[in-house]
């Protein structure tokens, strides 16, 4: 066998690939991606969510004595000025939980959760909109009043135990809506930065928690 005629063949198929695939890219290709990689932002902060800052309105919402501050409803940005919290994890966790504990009742009620929701956190955001002067993002109502949902929670549990018509859920109801409304409004009037105005904040607030509280023991 001619092995001269072997070796020009291998090297022009040797100058062929070199022509078609450039030096500069041999060896490189996996480096450039883990570098890559390496500088991307982990997951749960490109979605958004923050556990610290879900474990500190959590802790707020569930105890009625800790002041509301702006840290609890902002977040700073890249320029150092505040941004609006818009996280959702929070709020359709509990969601979640308050369907599944009106599943003790045999209620299966999601829908109506998530409708009551979507409907209340829509309209809230549009009058507590009129009623700022800096207005308001939706994602940051939507956030506030979701987590305040939280107390809702714990009444739904009850409601299991109790009869709905007794003594026992009616001081039950009243004093979760009042918690949830008072937690809610204390946020809000931060948020749209209306400190006398609490009271009126209150009302379309304490409305939305009643529609809830009807949901959650009948």
């Amino acid at each position: 066998m001619d092995t001269s005629t072997f070796d020009g063949r291998y090297s022009s198929g040797q100058a062929g690939a070199s022509a078609y695939y450039p030096s500069e890219y041999s060896g490189n290709i996996g480096g450039n991606m883990s570098t890559n990689f390496e500088d991307e932002p982990p997951l749960l902060e490109e979605l958004g969510i923050d556990f610290d800052k879900i474990k500190q309105k959590t802790i707020s919402v569930l105890n009625p004595l800790k002041k509301v501050t702006k840290d609890m409803i902002y977040s700073p940005g890249n320029d150092g000025e505040p941004i609006a919290d818009s996280d959702m994890a929070g709020p359709i966790l509990i969601a979640l939980m308050l369907g599944g504990a009106m599943l003790l009742r045999g209620k299966v009620h999601f829908g109506y959760i998530y409708g009551v929701g979507l409907v209340g956190c829509g309209s809230l955001w549009l009058v507590m909109t009129l009623m700022s002067q800096k207005g308001l993002d939706i994602y940051q109502t939507s956030s506030i009043l979701g987590y305040c949902l939280l107390p809702m929670v714990l009444l739904a549990f009850f409601s299991a135990f109790f009869t709905a018509t007794g003594h026992v859920m009616t001081v039950l109801t009243v004093v979760t809506v009042a918690w949830c409304t008072m937690r809610s409004s204390d946020m809000m009037v931060i948020a749209m930065d209306v400190q006398n105005e609490k009271a009126l904040v209150a009302y379309p607030i304490g409305l939305f928690y009643a529609c809830f509280a009807l949901i959650s023991v009948f």
